[in-house]
């Protein structure tokens, strides 16, 4: 969060964002993650004119949306049941008034520069907050902000510096008015190295559960045939996958049982959301008709233990799988 020379009374305690003392905390000490795991908080400003501006907020543990921000009130609200834990009701509530007074502070600083500047609305500013816990127990804080898109400035959690990631006037006047404050950067190093990262501590503890959380996917492979008229060309497989969690998958084919490399004969969707918050994906194989080879999609995922999910093409699958191919 970023604040323009906010009024000493708008300054909050650091001891108030974590707490100092072992009867403020947890009874017991919250575990490191086994895996790298990130909470990070994604804020958007849409700035439609000099007073009118709209805001949304939403906090993610890994991909699990845990918060959501009502940016009018700035009030957090809990998305899991566990996602109250590691700080007291009134650290909340001085997290939430630390946050309301950043975003107007911000607001109005952009607001000054734009006008200054001779900028044009609307434009819309985005933040992504938080910070990495790695298995070793390494914490890694960030802070990177964005205009219409393009990187704008970002926070430097080792040096306390705000660094501008482009070169105009706008971009270079604001890391100028950022760094002034040191008390903000003093804060925001707090919150990024200490508070987040015990957070992290606490969610792994509390939402065990949810977090370790698993979906099998399903998997169908079919075919798009090429077109009746022109030159032939190749028949393309689809293997679609989908209904996984969590979000991590390894999708290959195979020909005669062998894994095809890479090349143009492959292409992928990339890992997609389903509404469900499990997700899916879409992988594609460009075949030659009437070659005499067998085809199947192989699917490797954490929910499987172990095991490879096959899907031949021409067939469907339940998490079994193992079916033999069918030549082409």
């Amino acid at each position: 969060m970023i604040v323009n020379h906010p009024p000493p009374h708008l300054l909050l305690p650091l001891q108030k964002l974590w707490p100092s003392s072992s009867a403020d905390r947890a009874p017991t000490s919250p575990p490191v993650p086994t895996e790298s795991l990130t909470l990070r908080l994604l804020q958007t400003i849409i700035f439609h004119n000099a007073s009118s501006t709209d805001m949304q907020g939403t906090a993610l543990l890994g991909d699990l949306e845990t918060h959501s921000l009502d940016c009018r009130t700035c009030k957090v609200r809990f998305l899991q049941p566990w996602a109250q834990q590691g700080l007291t009701p009134k650290q909340w509530q001085d997290l939430e008034k630390l946050i309301y007074n950043n975003l107007s502070n911000f607001i109005r600083m952009v607001n000054d520069l734009v006008k200054q500047e001779g900028e044009g609305y609307p434009f819309v500013t985005q933040f992504t907050e938080g910070c990495e816990l790695h298995p070793n127990g390494t914490p890694r804080g960030f802070c990177d902000a964005g205009m219409n898109g393009e990187d704008f400035v970002s926070f430097d959690t080792e040096s306390g510096k705000w660094v501008a990631r482009q070169g105009d006037k706008l971009t270079l006047k604001a890391q100028e008015i950022l760094n002034y404050n040191r008390v903000v950067a003093i804060t925001l190093q707090f919150l990024l190295r200490m508070t987040c990262v015990n957070l992290i501590k606490s969610f792994v503890q509390y939402g065990k559960e949810s977090l370790e959380r698993q979906e099998r996917p399903v998997a169908v492979v079919f075919a798009r045939a090429p077109p009746s008229a022109g030159t032939p060309a190749p028949v393309l497989l689809v293997c679609r996958v989908t209904g996984f969690y969590p979000r991590p998958v390894r999708v290959a084919w195979l020909q005669d049982g062998e894994e095809v490399g890479p090349g143009w004969w492959l292409n992928s969707s990339g890992i997609l959301p389903n509404a469900d918050l499990t997700y899916q994906l879409r992988s594609s194989l460009a075949v030659e008709p009437g070659a005499g080879h067998s085809y199947a999609c192989r699917v490797q995922h954490s929910s499987l233990g172990g095991r490879s999910l096959l899907v031949p093409w021409g067939r469907c699958t339940s998490p079994e799988g193992g079916w033999g191919g069918r030549g082409l």
